[in-house]
């Protein structure tokens, strides 16, 4: 018996190995990419930087306060992908694996005139889907939203960190939530009312509110609700 499960379990790597090797050999090879060096000066390591689709490229930070900002603005009104702003070690620069093969054109916002780059992105990999949302308001009842807010149903295609909400009434904004964490699937969030959203919500016997989610790396959801 020991050496049955032996064999097979000699067999079994050996047919893992063989699968790996025939997945490089047809190019579907594991995401790789260089790492965005910079400092001690205010500098760049190099003008260009590569990588695969679907990789997170990693910032090293040997001296110095600086980041990783891409230049152009991505679905949920910031940057396309950016780093935080660190003084030394490795971060890395998220977005990057959202990206489709092409290059893209970067800085560092804390030395705009010093530092600048490209990231070329191969054709190789895949990008990764970027994170999406569906919202729903709960809520229905003028009351119960004065008292304990507008309840929210959120629905993601994955794990999302450091989402927000925002609740308005017109253009009015009468209730917000930052720093969500959202797994994957559904959802509740409450967006808590402030004072002067309590007060404009009282005087009407009726209204329809909206609220907003922003995405970090995704597009915005929206929502509305007829509050009675």
């Amino acid at each position: 018996m020991l050496r049955r499960g032996t064999t097979g379990r000699r067999a079994g790597l050996a047919i893992a190995v063989l699968a790996i090797g025939a997945m490089v050999c047809a190019g579907i090879a594991l995401a790789a990419s260089d790492t965005i060096v910079a400092g001690p000066a205010d500098s760049f390591s190099q003008a260009t930087y590569n990588t695969d689709q679907g990789a997170v490229v990693q910032f090293q930070n040997n001296g110095g306060s600086h980041n990783v900002t891409a230049r152009q603005t991505g679905p949920d009104g910031s940057a396309l992908f950016r780093s935080p702003t660190v003084s030394g070690g490795t971060t890395g620069v998220q977005g990057t694996q959202f990206l489709s093969g092409g290059d893209y054109a970067f800085f560092c916002s804390v030395h705009p005139t010093t530092m600048s780059g490209t990231l070329h992105v191969t054709g190789n990999g895949t990008p990764q889907p970027r994170p999406t949302a569906q919202l729903s308001v709960r809520s229905k009842k003028l009351a119960k939203v004065s008292k304990k807010g507008i309840l929210v149903a959120i629905t993601t295609n994955a794990k999302v960190d450091d989402a927000s909400l925002v609740a308005k009434l017109g253009k009015t904004t009468i209730g917000k939530v930052d720093g969500l964490s959202l797994a994957a699937g559904q959802q509740f969030a409450t967006v808590k009312l402030t004072k002067a959203g309590k007060n404009k919500l009282k005087r009407k016997k009726k209204a329809s509110v909206s609220v907003t989610a922003t995405i970090p790396f995704g597009s915005p959801a929206t929502a509305k609700s007829k509050l009675t």
